[in-house]
């Protein structure tokens, strides 16, 4: 398994093909990595889809704090920051 750091990498590495991204998403889901998830759920130069992936993610592992933290932002777009709601 590889480590948060390289899957991190994987995610915002804008060369890396979609299929990959998203798969290193569902890695860090699986080892709770919430901080990294929710750095790229804030990460402004990332595309939505990937954004919206990361938010899922943090869904999936019941990370309610940064979930709250997502929600309280205001930097985020709306319709991330109502996402984040639901998935609280």
């Amino acid at each position: 398994m590889s480590s948060p750091r390289s899957l991190f990498r994987t995610v915002v590495n804008k060369n890396a093909p979609h299929e990959t991204r998203k798969a290193a998403i569902g890695e860090l889901a699986e080892i709770d990595a919430t901080t990294q998830l929710r750095v790229i759920v804030v990460a402004d130069g990332l595309t939505g889809s990937v954004r919206r992936n990361a938010l899922n993610a943090l869904g999936r592992c019941r990370a309610t704090r940064e979930l709250g933290a997502l929600v309280d932002d205001a930097s985020l777009p709306t319709a991330l920051r109502e996402r984040a709601d639901q998935l609280r």
